[in-house]
């Protein structure tokens, strides 16, 4: 029985074949019209397909090219697809290195966009480093979004394209986040110009302003020489030629006063930095002790000393009062940055000593 069914397996087959050995024959294509066509070779056998003379084997995968071709479970046009496709390429328009600067609480939204050349979908990861806290990369729309933490940090990171075929392209970014904007429209006043620090911000002043917010007018704002306020410390004043036991930090405005020997005396101010000066005041000590006319001088170092003057020669000479409550106020026809002042006596009730009680106005660099 198995002989007969060999016999007619064979027989069959030869049926099925002779028509497309004369359709062979006659040089028109082969052509089988089944749903499913399943060509087996012989044990260590070999199945091979050649093509005529320059011809072409093409192997059409279903309608619209929809079906598959499969090698020992490996589907060949898939391999075929991942071999000559490219990787994405980022877009012109993409930003790429430095995104930009942000301010705690300011909204981040950054766009990126990478094409896949063989037109497939694109997705986006962070492979390395770290987004800001608050700050998220959407891996289907290319979208860094969120709310910049408020901190003082660079953070550098690598966003990755990758196509369907797993092929891939990086962007290496920054983007740098500081403290909060301390800088609104009313920071800095008298139109003063308003820059932001790290958890700070400095204005730039426009004269005759000065202070944290220009809220200051340098030509009548007290330094802190006087006994009220009394800023500038007792050890930054100093004197030559004091008369008697005296000390020089009796000589601030509304003090016990400083006594002088002659016109070889002086007083001095450091006021520990560089600072504008606007102005000068002087007060008697008594109706005996005063000064009525002095001289300024001023020093960045300490060492070398310039006299006052308006007209590049000659020193100015200062007024003073006799009267002992009244305080006669100086103002410089020109600002000096200096960090010494001298209050040199040039005139005084000689019958006794020149006496000084002093103020600067002007306004600290800060």
């Amino acid at each position: 029985m198995a002989n007969m069914n060999r016999m007619f397996s064979t027989l069959t087959l030869l049926f099925l074949l002779m028509p497309i050995a004369v359709l062979a024959a006659t040089e028109d294509p082969l052509k089988v019209d089944y749903p499913s066509v399943i060509v087996h070779a012989k044990d260590d056998g070999n199945f091979t397909m050649v093509s005529g003379f320059n011809g072409d084997i093409k192997l059409l995968p279903g309608a619209n090219n929809t079906g598959r071709v499969y090698f020992e479970g490996e589907d060949l046009l898939y391999l075929f697809e991942i071999i000559l496709s490219q990787p994405p390429v980022w877009s012109e328009n993409s930003p790429f290195g430095h995104i930009g600067d942000y301010h705690g609480g300011q909204r981040v939204f950054v766009q990126l966009e990478a094409v896949d050349p063989e037109g497939g979908h694109v997705t986006y990861s962070v492979v390395a480093g770290n987004l800001p806290p608050g700050v998220t990369l959407d891996s289907s729309l290319g979208e860094i979004k969120g709310l910049a933490p408020d901190a003082d940090t660079t953070y550098t990171f690598t966003v990755r394209a990758t196509d369907s075929q797993g092929k891939y392209a990086d962007n290496v970014l920054q983007m740098k986040v500081r403290g909060s904007n301390s800088c609104t429209r009313t920071t800095c006043r008298h139109e003063g110009i308003c820059q932001d620090h790290v958890n700070d911000f400095y204005c730039t002043c426009i004269h005759p302003y000065g202070g944290k917010t220009c809220n200051l007018d340098c030509r009548s704002n007290g330094l802190g020489v006087d006994s009220r306020h009394k800023v500038v410390p007792d050890a930054h004043m100093s004197a030559f030629r004091t008369y008697s036991s005296y000390l020089a930090y009796n000589g601030r405005l509304y003090g016990s006063g400083w006594y002088g020997e002659d016109s070889k005396s002086w007083l001095q101010v450091d006021l520990g930095n560089i600072t504008q000066i606007h102005g000068v005041q002087m007060q008697g000590c008594s109706s005996y002790y005063y000064t009525t006319r002095f001289n300024l001088q001023f020093s960045v170092d300490g060492n070398s000393f310039t006299n006052y003057t308006t007209d590049g020669v000659n020193p100015r000479v200062f007024s003073g009062y006799s009267n002992t409550n009244s305080v006669y106020t100086s103002a410089l026809a020109q600002p000096v940055d200096a960090r010494y002042i001298r209050f040199v006596p040039t005139n005084w009730n000689h019958s006794y000593r020149p006496c000084m009680r002093v103020e600067l106005q002007g306004c600290y660099y800060l």
